[in-house]
């Protein structure tokens, strides 16, 4: 301890630059409207969130020739890229409330390269994992099956026992963490 201390010191002295001020929260907000997620299969991945989370399309689309989009995503040469948007609204603690739209997002001519996961419930530096939360994760856990996905973690019950929470892969591999709280519920 004393070690760093030190070295941080010395760093000051030297005039390392300070690192930068928090932003307070009049000067910045934030929150997250969308996440997107490069699929194999646009239709499956519409079918996976649809069925099982209760989300519907927005609007779906072509990327086409517009060359701000192409250049954002990457996409060179001929390569294509079809789109989806999904939203959802539910009831959750008692007040309607807008999801985080999911983005989808199918590149061809070629394909990109798939990410390298690792097998079973493990993690990956760099994975993403996203949390959603239902009122019933019972019938959640109903359709993942109907649907074959590949759970990971079937559903638990935390050790203080207000949430129950499962763990998923939707069909390219995105983990998701499903969770049901009985605050929420009113349980």
């Amino acid at each position: 301890m004393r070690g760093a201390l030190a070295a941080l010191a010395l760093l000051l002295a030297a005039g390392a630059p300070a690192p930068p001020a928090a932003p307070t929260d009049a000067e910045i907000t934030s929150i997250v409207s969308r996440v997107a997620i490069v699929v194999a299969d646009l239709d499956a991945s519409k079918r996976f969130y649809t069925h099982a989370f209760g989300y519907r399309i927005q609007f779906e689309g072509e990327i086409g020739n517009r060359p701000a989009v192409r250049e954002q995503l990457g996409l060179t040469g001929a390569q294509t890229a079809r789109f989806a948007v999904l939203t959802n609204d539910q009831i959750v603690a008692g007040s309607r409330r807008d999801a985080a739209m999911i983005g989808l997002l199918a590149v061809g001519n070629p394909p990109p390269p798939v990410m390298r996961r690792p097998t079973g419930a493990g993690l990956a530096i760099g994975e993403t994992m996203f949390a959603m939360r239902t009122t019933d994760i019972a019938r959640v856990h109903a359709r993942l099956k109907a649907l074959g996905a590949r759970i990971l973690v079937e559903p638990m019950r935390s050790p203080d026992g207000r949430e129950i929470e499962l763990v998923v892969h939707d069909p390219d591999g995105t983990r998701l963490h499903v969770v049901e709280r009985a605050e929420v519920l009113g349980k």
